[in-house]
């Protein structure tokens, strides 16, 4: 079961992901609110939704996780016109988009379960993403990193895994990196709406089920052991893949305070 955590929902007109990853409990403290933030696409946000980022949440940074292509079909948006600064960081590149869609469907066809399924499909975004997931955790400590906001397109999957080897790295309980997760369930029913007005959307829908698009605990309980696994957690898996020798501790410095 799931533990039950408070999530700093913030409300915008253009964008339905989005949330404060401040007050988890972590082995040291609780992460500080105002640091990191994540989202879905941000390319609908509304005048008053910039205002609320830049001049209310003092958003200094936006990590995008979309593709190139998502990228040039949709761009910016309204935040793109403002100071915010841009990491363009793609995890995953079209061919591997289009692979990995083609053998979700096949394990699912063969009666897989499904939350293995996806959790799999995350480990492997490790590999994929991993040049991009520690040059943002690099980013994320230099001057001017934070307060930092990272998205991809529906604030899940992409934006899920770095956002769970980011809390995770600060030592965060794993009760409350899975439940964040599984609080994205709760704004996806709009997330699905916006998507589908992209064609590519619905040649996705036809190749997997219903579940892709929903955040099961289970599956970010089963990517957090697969981490475990393969690279002994978080913060062992950005060291090793390029990320400065002292930059987990400076995030943790950053994120967390003494309760």
């Amino acid at each position: 079961m799931t533990a039950s955590f408070v999530h700093d929902w913030i409300e915008l007109d253009g964008a339905y992901n989005v949330r404060d990853l401040g007050g988890l409990p972590a082995r040291t403290g609780v992460t500080r609110a105002g640091v990191l933030l994540r989202a879905d696409a941000l390319d609908d946000l509304t005048d008053d939704d910039v205002i609320c980022l830049v001049e209310q949440r003092s958003l200094a940074h936006v990590f995008d996780l979309r593709s190139q292509s998502e990228r040039d079909q949709r761009g910016r948006g309204r935040l793109g016109a403002t100071a915010v600064a841009y990491s363009e960081l793609e995890v995953i590149v079209e061919a591997d988009l289009e692979r990995r869609r083609l053998e979700r469907s096949m394990a699912f066809a063969s009666g897989d379960e499904p939350e293995q399924v996806l959790a799999t499909g995350y480990a492997e975004l490790l590999d994929l993403g991993r040049t991009a997931f520690p040059v943002a955790l690099t980013r994320l400590v230099a001057p001017g990193g934070t307060p930092a906001l990272v998205h991809c397109a529906a604030g899940k999957d992409r934006t899920g895994v770095l956002v769970a080897l980011l809390l995770d790295a600060a030592g965060v309980d794993r009760t409350a990196i899975v439940a964040d997760y599984a609080a994205t369930q709760e704004r996806m029913a709009p997330i699905i709406e916006r998507l589908a007005a992209a064609s590519a959307f619905h040649a996705m829908a036809e190749q997997v089920p219903a579940f892709v698009y929903e955040a099961r605990a289970g599956t970010m309980e089963r990517f957090l052991a697969l981490l475990d696994e393969r690279w002994g957690g978080a913060a062992s898996f950005f060291t090793a893949n390029g990320a400065e020798p002292d930059s987990v501790d400076r995030w943790r410095a950053l994120f967390l305070a003494e309760v």
